[in-house]
């Protein structure tokens, strides 16, 4: 750090230093009689106000920069407005009261510059409201990461995490307390509530302490400041959905089976989040929902209003052909971290029978799993979704994307056998492996690019449109020919460049040519459609052509294998940016969300966060092999 950005730092921590020593008193609008306090340290700031539910401003800098101009709290007083009255102790203490300021507070609120705790002290008769940190969906996709012991009830301890702005552990005294987790993206609702409830008769007393922390394997040179962003948001891809108690597209939007395996390789190399929770305690919650019936998005079952929640579902007739192999990952990967055979034992059956069910859509027994929908070009109606994650592609018939995974899927499952002692299942999921192995790359190698085409569809037609993240994943799961990688790799490299895409803040193109009209199975422009035969007319929207974080990953790290260190350090440091700078979260002018972009940065997702991308965080970390 330089003499002159030193004395940048300490200007700007003395002024944040002066002001959470002030209480803030006065009129704030809502209602006329409320009053706020304020705190803020280098590390967070919080305006605590005497009109339910209290917390009127929150914002967390847990890397303790002072950056906390974002407030994404949504504010809506409850109807009883005059009810409580707060009162001053000190400069970092402030007490909540019932409305004649007599007797014991409802509850205290103590601040320190990393901390503060938030006490309820329980009263005969009626409890009052509870603290509620109520943040707006469209100014950050908050989640609370902790085991949930029913719907909407979260056990403590737990990690309140705001991507791109950082986390805080959540502690109780007494330690079994819960708290209230909600989330909604109904139409006029879109928030995500956490929610402290008072005290209980047989609590007496219970204390929530807030603690700023940053959660990320340690390494040298990870303390680097252009790692910032990697340190704040290494964990910005664990969004639990509290309606359905699992890791989700992000707190407010659908459990999405075919994606729950990149949360478990991101867990096996996640510290602990908060004193005995781990991040693959989040995997056992979520995969045993799916071992105990569940569905999600991917599998049929999945409905518009599954189990009373605002639901995508899923349309087609079968399931994704992702769908089974992912979840065979993330009990395996459970496993392979956990050490758990009781565990293991106990849920091995169902995972074989997944693992069965996804072999015997090896429907011609050449060794590859086919997809029942063609695939064909032209065979598609809007309605009836492909084969795998890139539901808006006409993935079908023999999917390389969904092979690869199968495959890994295989090996992971030879794996839990050899450790369950099932020696005769070992050894049939390591044959199928291998045969997998023998026929994949010939099958989906496309001689007139030099690369792997998508898919292969029921009429023998190889369909190639410069998909980066399928010839990335075959080469990460070693399914291409070791002679071939640098130049498979290459090939990509040079098709950047010549057809333009250079600004890798915005992530990576899925594809890097237009996907045809008779190719696309949506054909709404917001979702990537067009009207021209070719795709021009939407390309670079959403899935056909757009940019975002998605799949990176494994291209950072099919990059690294191929030996290509000028590309892979181009493509790291413009990905590091856009995620330290927050690009892959929010909404655009245009109405569209950041997790597409046009290649010029113009916004065209949906989901306003999309957490799947985050794994490329992973990539960073030395001790990923």
């Amino acid at each position: 750090m330089t003499r002159l950005s030193f004395l940048r730092t300490f200007g700007l921590t003395l002024l944040v230093c002066i002001s959470c020593m002030t209480a803030c008193w006065g009129q704030n609008g809502d209602p006329a009689n409320a009053q706020t306090f304020e705190y803020a340290s280098r590390y967070y700031k919080i305006q605590v106000t005497n009109v339910a539910p209290f917390i009127r401003y929150f914002s967390v800098d847990s890397l303790g920069a002072g950056k906390l101009d974002h407030n994404p709290i949504q504010w809506k007083p409850a109807k009883d407005t005059s009810m409580y009255v707060l009162r001053k102790v000190s400069d970092t203490e402030v007490e909540i009261l019932g409305k004649d300021a007599s007797g014991a507070a409802d509850w205290v609120f103590t601040f320190d510059e990393k901390q503060f705790t938030v006490t309820s002290k329980y009263r005969n008769g009626d409890a009052g409201s509870g603290v509620d940190f109520r943040f707006a969906k469209q100014e950050n996709h908050a989640t609370l990461l902790g085991l949930m012991a029913d719907r909407n009830i979260t056990q403590l301890p737990a990690v309140l995490h705001l991507p791109d702005m950082g986390s805080f552990q959540l502690r109780s005294d007494p330690p079994d307390a819960t708290v209230h987790y909600t989330a909604s993206r109904k139409k006029g609702e879109n928030y995500i509530s956490v929610v402290l409830p008072p005290a209980s008769a047989p609590q007496g007393n219970v204390r929530y302490t807030f603690t700023a922390v940053d959660i990320y394997p340690k390494f040298d040179g990870v303390d680097q400041e252009h790692l910032a962003g990697f340190r704040r948001n290494y964990i910005n891809l664990f969004q639990v959905n509290p309606m359905l108690r699992v890791l989700a597209n992000n707190s407010c939007s659908d459990a999405v089976a075919f994606t729950l395996f990149l949360s478990s390789m991101l867990a096996l190399k996640t510290p602990p989040l908060v004193d005995s929770l781990t991040a693959l305690d989040l995997i056992q919650m979520s995969i045993e929902r799916y071992l105990n019936g569940m569905k999600g998005y991917g599998l049929v079952g999945y409905t518009n209003s599954y189990e009373g929640t605002v639901a995508a579902g899923w349309p087609s007739p079968v399931d994704s052909l992702d769908s089974n192999p992912s979840l065979v990952i993330t009990a395996c990967n459970y496993i392979k971290g956990s050490n758990d055979l009781q565990w293991a034992s106990r849920y091995y059956p169902q995972i074989k029978a997944w693992m069965d069910a996804q072999m015997a859509r090896d429907l011609d027994h050449n060794g590859l799993v086919e997809y029942e929908l063609s695939g064909n070009s032209g065979s598609w109606d809007d309605v009836l979704r492909p084969a795998n994650w890139w539901d808006t592609i006409g993935f079908g018939h023999e999917d390389a994307f969904s092979n690869a995974l199968t495959y890994e899927a295989l090996n992971l499952i030879v794996m839990a056998a050899e450790r369950l002692d099932k020696k005769d299942d070992a050894d049939h999921y390591r044959q199928l492996a291998e045969k997998m192995k023998s026929v994949y790359f010939t099958t989906f190698y496309n001689p007139a690019t030099g690369i792997l085409a998508g898919w292969k569809s029921k009429d023998g037609k190889l369909h190639d449109y410069y998909f980066v993240f399928v010839n990335s994943m075959a080469v990460y799961y070693n399914l291409v020919p070791d002679d071939k990688i640098n130049g498979i790799m290459t090939v990509f490299w040079n098709k950047m460049r010549e057809v333009g895409f250079t600004d890798f803040t915005l992530g990576i193109p899925g594809n890097l040519v237009s996907v045809r009209n008779e190719d696309y199975t949506h054909h709404e422009p917001r979702f990537g459609g067009g009207k021209k035969e070719d795709g021009s007319d939407a390309f670079q929207r959403y899935e056909n052509g757009g940019a975002s974080i998605n799949w990176s990953y494994f291209t950072l790290k099919a990059f690294k294998k191929a030996g290509l260190e000028e590309p892979l350090k181009q493509i790291t440091k413009g990905i590091l940016k856009g995620i330290d700078a927050g690009d892959f979260q929010g909404t655009c002018t245009n109405g569209m969300t950041k997790d597409w972009r046009t290649w010029s940065g113009e916004c065209w997702g949906y989901e306003g966060y999309l957490c799947d991308g985050y794994l490329a965080l992973l990539a960073l970390n030395p001790e990923d092999q």
